[in-house]
């Protein structure tokens, strides 16, 4: 049985005790502060607590707590935290359990399932209400408990909290990424539908603006293509306007595949752009044969796949991948933008060589081209021979143009960026998702470029199209959608440093981010 302190130390000291029945985490972070602030000060009790673990008067916030994690039996903070969690649930009434044992199961808003936390907590303890047990077992797969507890007559009837019928529980479950749990839950949906529960229900999920489809549940949350399967046998209809578009994103490449043999219509969906997004050429291809049309005009983006590749920042092999599927090279996106003019944008020189030997050249470049186009190689004689030739130049670029910027730090080109910063090129200017430069870098975890930018004037609370700021952005995705290599704990103290609110850690942050609002706060 899965057990959290099954991972604790065993120091010979606990000098703060036995951890509580009902521990609360605020007050283990005030005494970690707290230590934290004896030890910088020299006091002699709190040197000799923390001297068995070799923290001394130099001590970091972070370590302070791990004198606090091992004086409890925990070989780090995060098991401390999570084993606070554990117990605070443990504690609770079963619908209070359930409730908060769902935000790990499903997922809530924005927030990504946590199937190997959920799995954990759902052995922490027994639950008395025949509700509570069910909806456990719906969503770990347990198919014995379900056949118990839940008579085929009633496999329609809403569970709460959510007031979910069973078969949004289990499709909807990130337990489907568990070896331990997939089979269970495949034969479970597979029992459910069997006794006729509805393909197309729909799931009320925490933090969603709309009640969404079981077929996504299970695209995009448990990511198994033999549940996605088993719903389209059952009649689930595949053009729900999310199953595709987030099919892409899964690693189970079956999923996209079963989702258009049973019907699923690309235009409008957005899903060809979605797997571009992604620098996966074997996705894209998969793709393309599977019917998406390589040469569609996104109303949201206003850009066909080409153009949106090079956004992207993707090479010439998709750009080619593209052209061999039909896409017109020729074609311009929605602001009469060449494909050509794309790729010089972004720096592609070889992209922009290889059109230009098929009959498509850029075109022929004037002042305000010529500068975006040396800006985007990071070609500095270029760009400043240009700004010599026409001293106003940078004047006379509009809003089109100026987003290069916001757009080379998506893609995280620093020394584009540093050309443009140095030749005077506003710093907050917006670009896409109506986000400044600032905002990008800090939802990639670029702390080079957020320094830079921050250097050059860019300030921590400028709005994106969301509405929130660059602290938001950075908070988001370092919790919900990191990217890979990013380092958000360390951008998020120098957005701290340039004057953003210290924000208040929540118990599904990782441990690095909370450590440096903790710090923050101390």
């Amino acid at each position: 049985m899965p057990d959290s302190t099954s991972l604790a130390a065993a120091p010979s000291d606990r000098r703060a005790g036995v951890l509580p029945d009902h521990p609360h985490l605020d007050h283990l972070r005030r005494q970690a502060r707290d230590l934290h602030r004896a030890l910088k000060r020299g006091d002699v009790a709190a040197l000799q607590r923390a001297a068995p673990y070799r923290v001394d008067a130099g001590a970091s916030l972070a370590q302070a707590q791990l004198v606090l994690a091992r004086e409890h039996g925990f070989a780090r903070w995060p098991l401390l935290v999570e084993e606070v969690e554990r117990r605070r649930a443990r504690a609770a009434d079963d619908a209070g359990f359930v409730a908060t044992w769902l935000t790990w199961a499903i997922g809530q808003g924005d927030r990504r399932p946590r199937p190997e936390r959920a799995w954990a907590l759902a052995h922490t303890r027994a639950t008395a209400r025949r509700d509570a047990a069910l909806v456990l077992a719906l969503a770990c797969g347990d198919l014995v408990t379900v056949q118990r507890l839940l008579p085929p007559p009633r496999v329609h009837e809403p569970l709460p909290p959510l007031a979910a019928p069973p078969i949004a529980i289990a499709a909807f479950s990130g337990l489907a990424r568990m070896a331990a749990c997939r089979d269970g839950l495949r034969a479970t949906v597979r029992w459910l539908l069997a006794h006729g529960a509805d393909a197309n229900a729909q799931l009320s999920m925490p933090g969603a603006d709309h009640p969404l489809p079981v077929l996504y549940g299970a695209t995009a949350h448990g990511g198994d293509g033999e549940i996605v399967r088993a719903l389209l046998a059952a009649g689930a209809g595949p053009n729900d306007n999310e199953s595709l578009y987030h099919a892409t994103e899964q690693a189970d490449r079956s999923i996209l595949d079963a989702l258009v043999q049973a019907g699923a219509r690309w235009p409008g969906t957005n899903a060809l752009f979605r797997q571009l997004d992604h620098d996966d050429l074997p996705g894209l291809q998969q793709a393309l044969a599977l019917g998406a049309d390589a040469n569609e005009l996104s109303t949201t983006i206003g850009m066909r796949p080409l153009h949106h590749a090079l956004m992207r920042g993707r090479g010439l092999a998709f750009v080619q991948a593209l052209v061999s599927a039909g896409a017109d090279p020729a074609a311009r996106d929605g602001h009469g933008l060449t494909v050509a003019w794309h790729a010089e944008r972004v720096g592609r020189a070889d992209v922009v060589a290889w059109l230009a030997a098929i009959g498509h050249p850029a075109p022929a470049h004037d002042p305000r081209s010529r500068i975006i186009a040396a800006c985007a190689a990071a070609d500095e004689p270029s760009a400043r021979a240009a700004l010599a030739a026409q001293p106003g130049l940078l004047k006379q670029l509009g809003p089109m143009d100026l987003r290069l910027l916001p757009e080379q730090a998506q893609r995280g080109q620093i020394a584009s960026v540093r050309l443009m910063l140095a030749l005077g090129w506003p710093v907050s200017v917006p670009g896409p998702w109506d986000a400044s430069a600032l905002n990008q870098a800090a939802f990639r975890g670029d702390v080079e470029m957020v320094g830079l930018l921050l250097e050059h004037g860019a300030r921590w609370n400028e709005r994106n199209g969301y509405g929130g700021n660059a602290l938001g952005s950075c908070l988001h995705a370092g919790v919900n959608e990191p990217v890979p290599g990013g380092d958000y704990a360390a951008v998020l103290r120098l957005l701290l440093d340039a004057g953003a609110p210290v924000p208040q850690p929540e118990p599904h942050w990782p441990d690095a981010l909370a450590t440096v609002a903790e710090q923050a706060a101390a």
